[in-house]
């Protein structure tokens, strides 16, 4: 039975529709594939890490990587809960993210052990000593590090830090320090003040902790201990608790020096680190590279430390013995 022509022609412009959709369908999963999905996972909500994850998404928007028009950003955060930070990185290789642009060492270390095989590329950064993470690099040179795995380091300026607290007080003798045994970033720090210490002739008294609930009782034990400041280097665990620093400095009415000029109030002397802002725009720029085609094995891990010193003057107003501030002011 022959079809009127009326249906036909019906029937031509449908299949002729059809043919158009799928043609479309296909184009626009080409174009998808186009343009990248980037996951940025940072470890908790810190001033230190939230700066460094707005430099790092203006670096990507200022080499033209858009989010929602030339890539898809999706932005992670586990609040310093290592089961839901371990979640998060399967969860980002599962989903084939094109690259994961980490934010801290404990980021660093959870998204490289779910990524061995490489199915995800990795940039890290805000990590204090990339070298002893235990994530397979080795050395600042572009073969020492595995070809999925690159990124940058800040470490922390500890032996500035030290530096500082001297030329304000000449005779300091004894500074306590409470840190986290379990972050390979603190134990680095720590590391780097025994030894400005001994060069100083200062005793660096040590409180070590597992987890930011025992930083108070570990801060006033060391005040006890006749200490002339506290010390705070780079330790996530023990920041997120920085205010109990803080309030046992002023009950003993001594000051506390850090590694971190975004917390300089109370009795906190000083802080002096770097402008992790500036930091992200660095590990921006050394996505975006990477998204524009540049082999990794081209590309070096290096350190990135711009200094920001912010001295607190107020904090003289609690202290009993003597700091002077002249020289910084």
């Amino acid at each position: 039975m022959k079809l009127p022509k009326t249906i036909r022609a019906i029937l031509a412009l449908v299949l002729a529709a059809l043919v158009l959709l799928l043609l479309d369908l296909e184009n626009r999963k080409q174009t998808e594939k186009e343009i990248p999905d980037i996951a940025i996972f940072k470890i908790a909500s810190r001033v230190i890490l939230d700066n460094t994850e707005n430099g790092i998404i203006d670096a990507l928007k200022q080499r033209g990587f858009i989010d929602g028009e030339t890539c898809n950003i999706k932005q992670y955060c586990s609040e310093g809960d290592m089961p839901t930070a371990n979640m998060i990185a399967q969860n980002i290789v599962s989903s084939n993210f094109d690259m994961v642009i980490t934010i801290s060492t404990p980021a660093l270390q959870t998204m490289a052990n779910a990524n061995k095989e490489g199915k995800v590329m990795h940039i890290f950064s805000a990590v204090t000593d990339p070298y002893i993470s235990g994530v397979g690099i080795t050395g600042t040179e572009p073969h020492q590090h595995p070809k999925h795995l690159v990124g940058i380091g800040t470490f922390q300026p500890v032996e500035e830090a030290f530096d500082i607290a001297v030329k304000m007080k000449p005779d300091l003798k004894k500074v306590g320090t409470v840190w986290c045994t379990s972050e390979v970033c603190s134990e680095a720090c720590v590391r780097l003040a025994r030894k400005k210490c001994d060069e100083y002739g200062i005793e660096l008294v040590e409180m070590s902790v597992e987890s930011s609930t025992q930083v108070w009782e570990a801060a006033m034990s060391l005040t006890m201990r006749g200490i002339d400041a506290l010390w705070l280097g780079g330790d996530n665990v023990v920041e997120s608790a920085i205010d109990q620093l803080i309030n046992a400095a002023e009950r003993a009415e001594i000051p506390l020096f850090t590694n971190n000029p975004f917390k300089v109030y109370n009795n906190v002397i000083f802080g002096v680190g770097a402008r992790y802002y500036d930091v992200g725009i660095t590990a921006g720029n050394l996505a975006a590279d990477v998204l524009n085609g540049k082999p990794t094995n081209e590309i070096g891990v290096r350190n990135v430390v711009p200094n920001n010193l912010v001295v607190n003057p107020k904090a003289l107003s609690n202290i009993t013995a003597h700091w002077d501030l002249s020289s910084f002011q």
